[in-house]
């Protein structure tokens, strides 16, 4: 085709005018998230941050992982665009006789326009695939309302067919559908600014910033004395928008409304207020003014009924960090304004007790001195055997540490217990109380340090993920292995220094929960189902396991809170478990044990399975 000078200026006046409204509209939500503060270093380790950009952007990783059918028809639709920009650049120069893809791409220029052929049927399949879903599979849709969707999904089609057609011989209309391609491209970066659709835009840059585990948080700096004296502003959490950070308004503005966070939420899907989406779709629409967080972003209400399982944030595609928001949040009760917790007793009584069964020390002494645990003599004892607070001080927990104990002695494990113990701390710290978590890290450290602990074996996952993940950040220099009693197990299975007989289990039918730090945040997944494996009981896996592992709703102090709801989590979970058709359920964590307890006909941890299972020793050979 040929074009006249009339028809060149005004497609240049076009694509002019729309890559300036274009650039005018996306600084202008610049600006909104470069008004928030820093709120750690986001660009270290760049390996590993592009890296994770390749993996979840180009190959659309969490997208398809999160919702295989629909993920995969929107990876049609991205595929296919990136192929195309080639193409449209293509379009454009065609139209001022500059050529483009002929000179680059020479004799491959058949085998490129072949490929651009199967991408614009992939792609035509893909949208009108997610337009169905959307526009009239409303029971499952994320957003049926969402108009704005259904005008993109027609151009986006129409853009495919107008790309058909030109490719005919011959086309049909030629000039009409050639302009009719081109101002489809030109309206459409109007469109991605004023809808959901700016994720295109701004996915890659969230995702990469992201932190670089799930739910990685800093320790609040709470020498206030220092910071009056510095010009360092003082903020205890996320009391109003002017606290929030740039990457959290990036998150806002990146949201996508697909509804996966909303979806994995155990809260949500019992029925109760919170709604991860919601709270971030409110935080956009507060972005441009100010105010409290609590109450305009999130009410008390929902920020009580989080359990910090993290399934929003690990399933969410774009990279939003839900749980910065919802730890903000609580810090600012906490810390900050001092109303609305929800937990308020828990962190009263860890307070007062050191733990939150209002427990003494004698208490410990004495469940220690009954199962006759050895002390951890420092240089000589290779394991610190860490109780925590519930096999320490609740009695219903007492056959778990009889069976961890008879499985390490049988092992002939070097271990031991501390003289003494405090709360790691990690519920206070998820209930915004930064200062009481630190104090207790400080403890806990200093009686590590004291008594040269290399290696701590936690059967409790949320003290696993705090020693892990949390001390060091607390301490610069702190260093200890923490493993999971789980993955002890395993290990002295392997080695031979533990004999599993499973002859007498085969018919026993058992389900396997996985606890939310356990799995979801330190991926230890098959450690324990090797366990179950090799006790020789048949395992029945939930609907709902591994990284979509559902909560047992002790999270966040729930295992020691009333929740005040019509339906609770651990309600949900049970009726789930109890479908399975197991009779027992096995857990590793004790948190998880105390919520789903009676769930079937016996709940039992790992080392219980363990110690029933384990093989008589060889009886020694007669003597001659």
């Amino acid at each position: 085709m040929t074009f006249s000078l009339a028809e060149q200026i005004v497609l240049a006046a076009l694509v002019l005018a729309t890559a300036g409204l274009f650039g005018r509209d996306l600084w202008s939500k610049i600006r909104m998230i470069a008004a928030g503060a820093p709120d750690r270093d986001r660009t270290d380790r760049l390996g590993a941050r592009a890296l994770t950009v390749v993996r979840e952007v180009l190959f659309q990783s969490r997208v398809i992982g999160g919702r295989p059918i629909v993920g995969t028809m929107h990876a049609m639709v991205f595929l296919g665009f990136l192929v195309f920009a080639f193409e449209t650049l293509d379009h454009f120069l065609e139209a001022f006789g500059v050529p483009f893809l002929e000179p680059l791409l020479g004799g491959a220029l058949p085998y490129f326009r072949g490929l651009l052929l199967v991408a614009s049927v992939l792609v035509s399949v893909g949208i009108l695939g997610l337009f169905y879903r959307r526009f009239f599979m409303r029971k499952i849709s994320p957003d049926p309302e969402s108009y704005s969707s259904g005008v993109v999904a027609i151009l986006i089609f129409l853009l495919m067919l107008t790309y058909i057609n030109g490719v005919l011989e011959p086309p049909l209309w030629e000039r009409a559908n050639w302009w009719l391609h081109a101002l489809i491209i030109i309206v459409f970066p109007q469109l991605i600014l004023r809808s959901k659709h700016f994720h295109i835009v701004m996915a890659p840059a969230d995702i990469f910033f992201r932190t670089h585990r799930l739910g990685d948080f800093l320790p609040l700096n709470l020498d206030l004395e220092s910071l009056e004296e510095s010009d360092e502003e003082i903020s205890l959490g996320l009391e109003s928008m002017a606290d929030v950070p740039w990457k959290m308004r990036m998150d806002f503005l990146t949201c996508v409304e697909c509804r996966r966070c909303t979806d994995q939420c155990p809260a949500a899907s019992s029925g109760q207020e919170l709604n991860p989406r919601g709270f971030i779709l409110a935080g956009r629409e507060m972005l441009s003014g100010d105010g409290p967080v609590i109450g305009n972003v999130i009410s008390e209400t929902a920020l009580g009924q989080c359990t910090s399982c993290g399934a929003c944030e690990a399933i969410c595609p774009v990279g939003i960090e839900h749980l910065q928001l919802l730890l903000g949040a609580k810090r600012a009760q906490a810390l900050s304004t001092g109303k609305g917790m929800v937990a308020a007793e828990y962190l009263q009584t860890v307070e007062r007790h050191g733990n939150p069964f209002s427990a003494g020390k004698a208490d410990r002494k004495k469940l220690i001195e009954e199962l006759g645990i050895p002390a951890y003599v420092p240089g000589e004892t290779e394991y610190a055997l860490w109780l925590g607070c519930v096999w320490n001080y609740n009695e219903d927990a007492r056959g778990s540490l009889e069976a961890t104990v008879k499985v390490l002695d049988a092992a002939g494990v070097s271990y031991g217990v501390l003289a003494s113990e405090s709360c790691s701390g990690h519920h206070s710290r998820r209930q915004g109380e930064e200062m009481q978590f630190q104090t207790l890290a400080a403890e806990n450290i200093e009686r590590f340090e004291t008594n040269k602990v290399a290696k701590v074996v936690a059967p409790c996952p949320h003290c696993l993920h705090t020693f892990r993940r949390e001390y060091p950040t607390v301490k610069e220099g702190f260093e200890m292995e923490t493993v999971h009693h789980s993955e002890l197990l395993t290990s002295l299975i392997a080695e031979g220094r533990l004999q599993l007989d499973a002859s007498g289990t085969p018919e026993r039918v058992i389900t396997y929960h996985d606890p939310c730090y356990l799995g979801r945040y330190e991926k230890v997944f098959e450690a324990p189902r090797e366990v179950i494996r090799k006790s020789g009981a048949r395992l029945v896996e939930l609907g709902r396991s591994r990284e979509r592992s559902f909560c047992c709703g002790g999270g966040n102090a729930g295992f020691m809170s009333r929740t005040e709801a019509e339906r609770r989590v651990d309600q949900e979970r049970k009726d789930e478990i109890a479908a399975s058709g197991a009779t027992t359920l096995i857990t590793a964590c004790p948190e998880c044990k105390m919520m789903l307890d009676a769930a079937v006909s016996e709940t039992k941890d790992l080392a219980e399975l363990v110690a029933e299972s384990l093989a008589e020793p060889a009886s020694p050979a007669p003597s001659a």
